[in-house]
């Protein structure tokens, strides 16, 4: 049983840890299966952090599913450098498991239990919806609530709210896979560090000079994060016509540019990058809180903003193929529209309108499609995508450069 006062050890772990592990920054985790992950970023902020690492073959095995011995260990290196499993816990089943200290370490801190019988069967598969109810219990939340008769109801619903499953698309009552299980753990890692669970307002988190929360992130890895608007990388910079950064180089709005790769579906979109000693880590991640919805031309978005729930900010920016424009891009044909709410105002503060035509894909490696004339060799639109033959796809280019988009 955990009492409140080991949920608070665990947060103040969180903020008196003073050494960390070792980080890989390495610029870029090359996995020979690579394109098959679909959370990259949060792929790469967990291998950075040493949290977790690929097969002796060189695999990441995303689509694997993660085991309970398997969840205990990245909870428990979460939590701490030297996770001790504590005298009283025994389960008969585990005594000959690799992860016989991260298991004990978590049952002792009531983060994960057994089955009542004295098993904790380490073998068994996780569902997203029992790694969510873990990783609030981190996060400073009552075990007990997690408890009894609708206890994933009750995860599910703080899940939403912390922002836990954000970007998950898969079902949560179904086992989790690696690739989807750093994005629960990476999603977590970005909420406000508890500095007193039994506190109220701010006086609850770890805060900045200037009254802000600082993640978790943050505290435990003595992290520096800086956010703000996408401007350029090495596809496109929409401060100037048809320019781009050199390779591996973002540049957020009001900030140095970083040393650091980001695609074309970040442009425009408010991110965070965390900094360690100089050297980025993990990869630019959007801001949970940020909305943004594609159309499949300006008539759709039309009909959106003429129901009155949503209007354009009174500055917004407007671009075309990358480049910046003004208003009349709204009505421009063959062209898709993202636009994107910065501050969940309802008033959208950017428009992007691609100019794009329908392709079918040909082949995954190299990733090429058919055009209807010719086969093109293309790029990701998002390194989250995943492609594979016989798929429709709207296909832009891009400074002479050819992307791709799921037609979905």
């Amino acid at each position: 049983m955990l009492k409140k006062t080991a949920c608070l050890l665990i947060c103040v772990c969180l903020l008196l840890c003073l050494s960390v592990p070792v980080l890989a920054l390495d610029g870029g985790a090359a996995f020979t299966d690579q394109g098959s992950i679909r959370n990259v970023g949060a792929v790469q902020m967990l291998v950075d952090l040493g949290l977790i690492s690929g097969y002796t073959d060189g695999t990441f095995r995303p689509g694997n599913y993660i085991t309970r011995e398997e969840v205990a260990k990245l909870i428990a290196v979460l939590c701490t450098e030297n996770p001790q499993a504590p005298a009283d816990v025994y389960f008969y089943d585990a005594q000959n498991s690799w992860a016989l200290s991260y298991i004990g370490y978590c049952a002792g801190q009531g983060i994960i239990g057994g089955d009542g019988l004295g098993s904790f069967r380490p073998k068994d598969n996780v569902t997203a919806q029992e790694l969510a109810k873990m990783l609030l219990v981190i996060l400073g939340q009552n075990p007990e609530n997690y408890s009894g008769a609708g206890w994933d109801e009750r995860v599910n619903a703080d899940a939403q709210t912390f922002g836990i499953y954000y970007g998950l698309k898969a079902q949560v009552s179904q086992p989790v896979t690696r690739d989807n299980a750093c994005l629960l753990i990476y999603n977590a890692m970005r909420c406000p560090a508890i500095a007193d669970p039994e506190a109220e307002g701010l006086s609850r988190y770890v805060l900045d000079d200037l009254m802000n929360p600082k993640s978790y992130l943050e505290v435990r890895y003595s992290l520096t994060r800086y956010t703000g608007v996408l401007t350029g990388n090495e596809f496109a910079d929409l401060t100037g016509t048809d320019a781009r950064l050199d390779a591996g180089t973002t540049k957020l709005a009001g900030h140095k540019a970083f040393a650091v790769s980001s695609d074309l579906s970040m442009l425009g979109r408010n991110v965070d990058i965390y900094v360690k000693d100089g050297r980025v880590v993990g990869m630019p991640c959007v801001v949970s809180s940020e909305l943004s919805y594609t159309f499949e031309n300006a008539q759709a978005l039309g009909k959106l903003l003429s129901g009155g729930a949503f209007s354009m900010a009174e500055d917004a920016q407007y671009y075309y193929n990358f480049n910046q424009t003004g208003a009349e891009v709204l009505s421009r044909a063959n062209a898709r529209m993202t636009v994107i709410d910065h501050d969940g105002d309802m008033k959208f503060d950017t428009v992007l309108a691609v100019s794009c035509q329908e392709a079918v894909v040909t082949a995954v490696s190299p990733l090429t499609v058919d055009l209807g004339q010719t086969v093109q060799s293309v790029e990701k639109y998002s390194l989250s995508d995943a492609f594979s033959v016989g798929d429709k796809v709207w296909y832009m280019d891009i400074g002479g450069r050819g992307f791709i988009q799921p037609a979905d």
